[in-house]
């Protein structure tokens, strides 16, 4: 499908002939509402739909729930505008009383404008991570959308689907690559100079990444993303490019090892959270600061803070962590890692209405499904402020792990093929001074 033609960075698309300004009108349907704030005023504009951001969703599923889960997200989530692409991974065995497309039929539901394919054997923790979101950039790219954005199938909106292109326009040309509320640099990706000595996150790369590229610092956020048309082209394009630094980054992700002290030399770690944003930060597309002071588009039009695109609770049970109350998975949807992700539900809307996150992950209706009765709504006013109870709640067990002694560190978790250690980390100035900005505008504690 080819490329629609668009209206420089931030106007909407204008109509022409000879219906002139009453056209013009009929078209954007803008609403202009001025808002004294502080003595200020504030022009909200709000475009038609069809003038919005267009949408291309990347839906991964492994499983038969993981599939459950993507049709039901699909439904929360559709627009016919949009476009959606369903990737099953190669190891699902497919049912053998019916043929795969028989299978995908509830998924897909006959709409047109999503498709579905099997790429990727993907295991955890290797290069195959990548290339269902490769996938998805790549389909997209054969598209008209601007924004894409990838989703498990544990995966679940805040935002309807009007809501969520109203807000993508006021956001539009940033690219959020990050989780919080875990992620200590919030929406910018946390370079690896900015952890402590010793946390396994700047043991499991050198610096710089690649001896080719003596300045290539390696940087860390999710493998979830909101990103714009533009970072999906540089990427493709540039790993089609031999000596480019995404070109580099696979093979050496693919090909190379690294020392990790107490393990030994094993294939660097964690590729999904970190080729993107290290691509992303090289690549001169724009960037979201720590925290970013947005119109709040959905409701009142004044200006909040955005801390997060995508709520995912994560590395809050290490031996040195708060050990915030979370819910208790059932058996079969644990996973037993320290660093989570942990499943979210109704006590955790407060929290994720004050980031104002988009998405949240990993919702569940075997784990509180009243997180589903609630969300999405069209104004994040709408979403009650609940929070955990002061005292522990039956449904909620703190987990404990072995320790292990490395070096002069103590305290620490074996993982996998690391060892995590107590974090000190030495985090940029923009992070201090991003939080103090958005005090300004915040309505209250987090």
């Amino acid at each position: 499908m080819a490329r629609r033609r668009q209206a420089p960075e931030g106007l909407p698309r204008l109509p022409t002939g000879k219906a002139g300004g009453i056209a013009l009108m009929a078209s954007l349907a803008v609403t202009i509402a001025l808002l004294v704030l502080g003595g200020a005023a504030y022009v909200v504009m709000r475009l038609a739909p069809e003038d919005q951001p267009r949408v291309a969703f990347l839906v991964v599923a492994h499983d038969a729930p993981t599939l459950h889960s993507a049709s039901l997200l699909l439904g929360a989530i559709y627009d016919p505008e949009h476009h959606y692409f369903v990737h099953v991974d190669k190891k699902y065995k497919w049912p053998t009383d019916r043929t795969p497309d028989e299978t995908m039929a509830p998924v897909m539901k006959g709409r047109t404008n999503v498709k579905w394919a099997q790429v990727a054997d993907v295991a955890w923790g290797r290069w195959s991570m990548n290339e269902p979101t490769l996938w998805g950039m790549a389909q997209m790219l054969g598209t008209d959308a601007d924004v894409f954005i990838n989703l498990s199938g544990d995966a679940w909106p805040v935002l309807t689907p009007s809501a969520l292109r109203t807000t993508l326009q006021e956001l539009k040309g940033l690219n959020f690559v990050t989780s919080g509320p875990s992620c200590d640099t919030g929406l910018r990706p946390t370079g690896r100079n900015e952890f402590g000595d010793g946390w396994h996150k700047k043991q499991a790369y050198p610096h710089p990444m690649l001896n080719s590229e003596p300045t290539l610092e390696a940087f860390y956020g999710s493998q979830w993303m909101v990103v714009t048309r533009e970072f999906c082209d540089h990427v493709i394009s540039e790993l089609e490019r031999p000596g480019s630094i995404a070109h580099k980054l696979r093979e050496w992700f693919v090909n190379g090892t690294v020392v990790v002290e107490g393990v030994g030399r094993v294939k660097p770690h964690i590729p999904d959270e970190t080729f993107f944003p290290t691509v992303l930060m090289r690549s001169g597309l724009r960037v979201p600061k720590p925290v970013e002071v947005v119109a709040d588009v959905t409701g009142s039009g004044k200006k909040v803070p955005l801390r997060s695109v995508w709520y995912v609770r994560m590395d809050e049970h290490y031996p040195w962590s708060s050990h915030k109350q979370r819910y208790e998975a059932p058996s079969h949807l644990s996973t037993g890692r320290p660093w989570g992700p942990y499943y979210v539900g109704s006590y955790d809307l407060g929290d994720i209405k004050a980031h104002r996150a988009l998405f949240v992950r990993k919702a569940s209706r075997h784990v509180d499904g009243n997180i589903f009765r609630v969300l999405p709504v069209d104004d994040y006013a709408k979403i009650p402020d609940l929070r955990w109870p002061a005292t522990a709640v039956t449904l909620s067990t703190t987990k404990t792990y072995e320790t292990v002694t490395r070096g002069s560190e103590t305290g620490c978790v074996r993982v996998a093929e690391s060892i995590h250690c107590p974090p000190v980390h030495n985090l940029g100035g923009d992070v201090a001074a991003s939080a103090k900005r958005a005090r300004r505008y915040s309505s209250g504690e987090l």
